[in-house]
């Protein structure tokens, strides 16, 4: 549970940068961009972190439009919040990848200001190529993701949602064949080993 001191700070820090925060969900909203090809929203956010002191790395995982950005020290939890930014073609931003974009940049903001009392990393990664591009694709197999404890983003819905089914998942039925055994005595269960496991 975070101190009084600490929220104060937290408040305090998305307070001063709500209108930048506000102004860039604007524009990115007006101005979609593909897939690939998010240049004004990368560039926008790399302005404003780099307007609050940050460093920001551009051309992750050979991908001009991926960003990071980082505050903290090695040493404890490190943890990755994602932005997102690209558009739907025809229809702009109808998957509200502005206020995801805008919202991952506020929480890091939130979460740098306060990284150094709290120790560990707080990074912001920006994940181009959401729709149908798979730009955290390219980002894992490239190491971008490596060493992270966690990575974490939102997305705007018509409800709130504590938890979600994933989405990039491959679903596979099995079934097993052998002698189940009850839980006080495993030992007792068989599984034909020839036969194993069949995928359904």
């Amino acid at each position: 549970m975070l101190s009084a001191e600490l929220s104060r700070v937290i408040d305090a820090t998305v307070d001063e940068a709500r209108p930048a925060l506000v102004k860039l969900s604007r524009d990115i909203h007006a101005n979609p961009e593909l897939r690939f090809e998010e240049h004004k929203a990368s560039a926008w956010i790399a302005e404003l972190l780099r307007a609050r002191g940050f460093d920001v790395e551009h051309g992750l995982a050979g991908m001009s439009t991926a960003l990071r950005a980082k505050r903290g020290s090695a040493g404890g939890a490190r943890v990755a919040i994602l932005g997102e930014y690209d558009a739907l073609p025809e229809i702009g931003h109808a998957c509200g990848h502005n206020l995801i974009a805008t919202s991952a940049v506020g929480a890091f903001l939130a979460a740098a200001a306060v990284v150094d009392r709290t120790g560990g990393e707080v990074l912001f990664l920006g994940t181009p190529a959401e729709e149908g591009g798979g730009g955290k694709i390219r980002m894992i197999e490239r190491g971008v993701f490596e060493g992270l404890d966690a990575a974490m983003m939102f997305h705007p819905f018509d409800r709130d949602m504590l938890a979600h089914t994933a989405l990039a998942s491959t679903w596979l039925t099995m079934k097993f064949i052998g002698a189940p055994a009850p839980a006080a005595a495993p030992h007792d269960g068989r599984l034909p080993w020839r036969h194993g496991m069949r995928f359904a």
